[in-house]
């Protein structure tokens, strides 16, 4: 297997670490063995838990990224980059999301050490500079920005605050939020 594909192969098992044993359980040899890999192949790419974490958070930035984009190419109307930052933040519920265990990188290396999520504060001058010049109201974006992102935690940690027709129809309401009047 090519050394990124193994790369990925460690972060996508620490996350499902996590998700199974929770951010205690996080070790490297847990992951290792997640992995299919020998530690000593794990320290190859991720020197400590820590570079662990801020490559699970990578990873995340990315995934959230890419899935903008991908989403963007189809959308060229005021307000697309609010509307794609919405739906790549919302997780699949049906399926096996990655978003899902890479979110709880993200908790995991915030509860350990804010320093680990570089990878977040480094896109967040770029994302916020997106989102004021979107083509709609900012704070309207930031209203769905932060809406985003708290259905992607009641999400992470289960919590039931809405229904699923519900959420579904928050979902569209946001949607219909960043739509330019």
């Amino acid at each position: 297997m090519a050394e990124g594909n193994t790369r990925k192969r460690v972060l996508h098992a620490a996350g499902r670490v996590v998700l199974q044993e929770g951010v205690r359980g996080l070790t490297l040899e847990a992951v290792a063995r997640e992995a299919g890999v020998s530690k000593g192949g794990l320290l190859y790419h991720f020197a400590s838990k820590d570079e662990l974490l801020t490559g699970m958070v990578g990873e995340f930035v990315e995934l959230i990224e890419g899935r903008m984009t991908e989403a963007m190419q189809a959308d060229d109307a005021p307000g697309r980059w609010t509307r794609a930052y919405l739906d790549a933040s919302t997780v699949d519920r049906a399926g096996d999301d990655p978003m899902d265990r890479l979110a709880t990188a993200m908790l995991a290396a915030g509860a350990s050490n804010t320093a680990l999520l570089e990878p977040v504060y480094a896109r967040q001058g770029d994302w916020q500079h997106a989102q004021h010049n979107d083509g709609i109201d900012p704070a309207t974006a930031a209203i769905v920005r932060l809406a985003a992102d708290g259905l992607w935690m009641n999400d992470l940690f289960g919590i039931r605050v809405v229904s699923d027709d519900e959420r579904e129809a928050v979902i569209r309401r946001l949607r219909e939020l960043t739509r330019a009047p």
